[in-house]
């Protein structure tokens, strides 16, 4: 089953992520910021990424941004997932190559969607 890196600096947000993705069979790893999730990323390649954008040491944007100038994880998708919901924190968050965007907290039957999707992109490539 498909691997899906969760950056979330809220351990309740990115254990309850965890919980209900692995009901569906995915398998998941939770790194707490950017950078880490960055290492995480190249070590790990996993099929998609859930990013928060708010988190210490290097927020999502910047993340996202990084991951895209790395041959080695610039194709891995990306779901934003974010209590900010204004027009320019989405857009600059899908400018430096996140897929989609879900604002906190979402429907999880939506969430479920957009993850399936963004998997059959990524089966896709």
């Amino acid at each position: 089953m498909a691997k899906i890196l969760i950056v979330e600096d809220d351990p309740h947000t990115s254990a309850l992520l965890a919980k209900l993705l692995g009901t569906k069979g995915y398998r998941t790893r939770i790194e707490a910021n950017g950078a880490a999730a960055l290492l995480a990323a190249h070590e790990d390649l996993p099929d998609m990424i859930i990013m928060d954008l708010r988190m210490p040491i290097l927020d999502g944007e910047e993340a996202i941004h990084a991951l895209r100038q790395n041959a080695r994880t610039e194709n891995i998708p990306v779901l934003v997932l974010s209590a900010h919901d204004d027009d320019r924190t989405v857009a600059n968050a899908l400018i430096a190559g996140a897929h989609a965007y879900l604002v906190k907290p979402p429907d999880w039957q939506e969430l479920f969607s957009v993850v399936e999707r963004l998997l059959t992109l990524r089966a896709r490539e």
